[in-house]
């Protein structure tokens, strides 16, 4: 039985800011997060040279009034993460207007007044609006009982306040408006809140919105991946714990009091482990929380939330550019593109859920800014537009992927109309859609908003920190004041005060949680030509199959510039092997020369296994197909296949561009197994895996299944080829690691 003051569910901003204040404040803290990176929609991945940013484009403020410079000073954020202010708002493009909205209350005033002069009155009036609700939003009570008493006095002591919430952002834009062009260009960014001006929240879209404008746009250098690790740091340099790819199974109560919560390894659910505590802060989205929960306290909560309606969910489509995109003649950080179809802002709403050959979307180009995502001379840039999980549930594997190339060079092609020149030098692109962000955050619907931002159920009518059950609070965008990286910092540090003040005995002492996936550098073996083996002590309770991966993270890397510290690797060893082996090529990136500086005994952590790359039961023979490194998954393969079916014709052709670069090819090559066929294609000397290589070596082609492992056009121009051989797709299995 382990003991702390407060546990959290969850590793988004607002869990960790929580941890990281009450960690601050002496408590005992542990933290407890599915993925095997903190930050939930605050992180970054890394494809190929490019540090891809998940979800920020810009963090709103830092200004006077703005609620998350004393929390920065408190946790001295503003001490460690590096804030870099974009351009300008925002640059808007519609069928009739070409507009930049600059930052500042009177650059925008002048702006908008100088292009609408015959709109002068209500322009002042409208800023005056937001802007009076950010000062106000400072001084209004936090607490529910607060605000019940508040209640009669807000008309006077918060006049902007109670302005807008008598109408929507739609209503207000056509009260004080005439002209369709300035109310499209007055909501232009409604997507990093919500779908539709006749249902936001003007209150929330007014702080927000003031504080763009009021202290400008600001991105976090390196991606906001920092933020989350800086706040790890927080935590665990104040005694506390994050405890990484551990998900949470149940919320413990007794007598309808919350007493702590149970969880398994993300990745190996075989054993559960239980910990208590005086406090539960679930940084998750409620509705799962309700499922956590025993019968009876889960229905007192479905009685709070199960009405409440979930907001909209963004596709982002990331792109790692050849170059920077402001040299092909772009000038602005970040423009949105109005489809054809959008002639008012009555129009928003359909049109969120409209063809994407017409739909809104941003193109926010990191290269206007010292982003540090990308080497030097190249660049990220991100598309993001509303997305809908329903739009995509019912898809098969196929179909799913199929419609996302569509919708990616749909926009490639819109995004080219403007950029002149840009899809010539797209280097590489992946697209995240609603289902994914499920995937990985585990939001109902794909949503990184939590409930939707509607009059209803915003400002004193959002989710408060604490719950109906005595001891569980909420963090995040589920909860107060909403979603978004300010709404979701401001929630963990006001919920992390009001918890810290229920703390009656805080511990001390309490020693760290063994987390299991600890392990140490045994040797490092040079296995090819630029090519290291790490051979790694196993883990307690590491269990895998053959053709698994798992993530390795190095602690401490000696370098970390444009890169990130983990990736996702092959299992070499077979699973009899009492060590856990690696294979990878070196190159310039940080993680690589971090490995190559490693030493014996240097502990790194592994999260796994992953992963379902194996052969499947079949009468007919195997055929390996194989790129360069795509080597390390077949050597634990064709070990099993020597095992369990020993008579089985196996051919591995395995490709490389010179013979000193093939990972394990002296191994391979006293291969004593009769029924293995081991050929090596050296494309230095002679010409590539094709259809004549294909006709010489395997006798029968339908005799055999095909196992494809390499870059993306490798794969993809060998299936075609195995096609033209009447190879029938269900006989070619694809592993792209391009």
């Amino acid at each position: 039985m382990r003991n702390f003051d407060t546990i959290i569910i969850g590793g988004g901003l607002g869990g960790l800011v929580a941890g990281a204040t009450l960690a601050k404040k002496g408590n005992k803290v542990v933290l407890l997060e599915k993925h095997y990176i903190p930050g939930g929609c605050a992180t970054t991945f890394k494809r190929k040279e490019f540090v891809m940013e998940v979800g920020l484009h810009e963090m709103d403020g830092l200004c006077e009034h703005d609620a998350k410079l004393d929390i920065f000073k408190f946790l001295e954020i503003d001490k460690h993460i590096d804030f870099i202010q974009v351009p300008e708002l925002f640059r808007l493009k519609t069928t009739k207007t070409d507009f930049v909205h600059p930052h500042g209350i009177t650059e925008t005033m002048e702006a908008l007044i100088d292009r609408f002069p015959k709109e002068t009155e209500a322009i002042t009036k409208f800023i005056a609006l937001l802007e009076g609700v950010l000062s106000e939003i400072a001084a209004f009570p936090t607490d529910k009982w607060k605000q019940n008493l508040s209640k009669p006095f807000v008309p006077v002591l918060f006049p902007n306040i109670f302005k807008a919430s008598r109408k929507t952002v739609g209503e207000w834009l056509d009260y004080l408006f005439t002209d369709e062009e300035l109310k499209i260009i007055l909501q232009a960014n409604l997507v990093y809140y919500h779908d539709d001006p006749y249902t936001m929240s003007m209150i929330y879209f007014a702080t927000a919105q003031a504080g763009y404008i009021k202290g400008g746009g600001h991105f976090i250098k390196g991606g906001s991946q920092k933020l989350s690790n800086y706040l790890v740091e927080v935590i665990e340099s104040n005694g506390g714990q994050v405890l990484l790819g551990k998900s949470v199974t149940e919320i413990i109560t007794d007598n309808g009091i919350c007493k702590g919560v149970s969880y398994v390894d993300s990745f190996n659910s075989s054993k559960k482990i239980t910990l208590y505590g005086q406090s539960v802060i679930a940084n998750a989205a409620i509705p799962l929380v309700k499922k956590l929960l025993p019968r009876g306290e889960s229905d007192k909560l479905g009685k709070k939330v199960d009405k409440l309606k979930t907001a909209c969910s963004l596709l982002s489509i990331y792109i790692g550019f050849k170059k920077e995109i402001k040299d092909i003649g772009n000038k602005h950080y970040s423009t949105f593109i109005t489809g054809k179809n959008v002639n008012s802002i009555k129009d928003i709403h359909a049109n969120c859920h409209g063809e994407w050959k017409d739909k809104n979307f941003v193109f926010v180009d990191y290269s206007q800014i010292d982003a540090g995502l990308a080497p030097k001379g190249k660049s990220f840039g991100a598309i993001c537009s509303a997305d809908y999980y329903i739009d995509w549930e019912h898809l098969s594997a196929e179909e799913y992927q199929a419609k996302k190339e569509e919708v990616a060079h749909t926009l490639f092609d819109r995004l080219e109309e403007h950029i002149p020149g840009i899809k010539a030098e797209i280097d590489y692109y992946e697209v995240g859609t609603a289902k994914t962000i499920q995937r990985f955050t585990s939001n109902p619907e794909g949503t990184p908003y939590g409930f939707a931002q509607t009059p209803e159920q915003a400002g004193m009518g959002r989710t408060p920190f604490t719950s109906p059950i005595k001891n569980l609070y909420f963090a995040g965008a589920w909860t107060f004041p909403g979603g978004g990286f300010t709404g979701a910092i401001i929630s963990g540090f006001l919920c992390a005060l009001k918890v810290d003040k229920k703390v009656k005995v805080k511990q001390s002492d309490l020693s760290l949680i063994d987390s299991g996936n600890t392990l140490e550098l045994l040797r490092k073996i040079e296995i090819a030509k630029n090519t290291l083996e790490l051979v790694y002590s196993r883990p307690k309770d590491f269990d895998y199959k053959v053709g698994q991966y798992a993530i390795l993270e190095l602690l401490n890397p000696k370098y970390s510039e444009i890169d990130i510290p983990h990736r996702a690797l092959s299992l070499v060893s077979h699973p009899s092997e009492n060590v856990l082996r690696f294979a990878m090529r070196y190159s310039d990136s940080s993680y690589k020369q971090s490995v190559k500086a490693l030493e014996i005994g240097d502990k790194s952590r592994v999260f796994g296994p992953m992963g379902q790359f194996s052969v499947a039961p079949t009468s007919k023979g195997i055929v390996f197909l194989v790129a360069g490194i795509g080597i390390t998954p077949i050597l634990p393969i064709l070990k099993e296949l020597k095992i369990t079916s020993p008579q089985k014709t196996i051919y591995l052709i395995y490709s490389n561009r010179f013979e000193d670069a093939a990972a394990y090819h002296l191994q391979l090559l006293e291969n004593n197994n009769p029924n293995f066929n081991y050929v090596p294609v050296i494309t230095s000397q002679e010409k590539r895996i094709d259809k004549a290589l294909l006709k010489a070596t395997i006798p029968v082609f339908t005799d055999f299944q095909y196992y494809l492992i390499g870059t993306r056009k490798f794969v993809k121009e060998l299936s075609t080829t195995l096609t033209t051989l009447n190879v029938g797709k269900e006989d070619i299995k694809v592993d792209d690691f391009g």
